[in-house]
């Protein structure tokens, strides 16, 4: 096994994790599921201030909302769903060879 080593995450990285994970949120509460922006930089293990630009970004896509004033953020209805029928699509579509 190897010792994790302190690395900056690139930018695809940081996309992913995050979709993921309000994903997951979204899956688990639905609308009422926004998390704290500060907190996800946290457990994303990157800087507030990446955070912040990811998320802005993301929100311009119209992949994210952002709540500014209670520093939240979620995924809109249509990401929700276009994430989650692309994630069921492939794993229903057989191993490509």
């Amino acid at each position: 096994m190897m010792p994790e080593v302190n690395r900056v995450r690139s930018g695809s990285e940081l996309v992913f994790s995050l979709l993921k994970t309000l994903m997951v949120g979204y899956q688990l509460w639905g609308t009422d599921s926004a998390l704290n922006v500060g907190e996800l930089a946290g457990c994303l293990r990157t800087t507030d201030a990446r955070m912040a630009g990811l998320v802005v970004y993301l929100a311009g896509e119209g992949l994210v909302v952002l709540d500014v004033g209670a520093g939240t953020v979620r995924l809109t209805e249509s990401a929700a769903r276009n994430l989650l029928y692309r994630v069921g699509s492939c794993a229903a579509e057989p191993p490509r060879q």
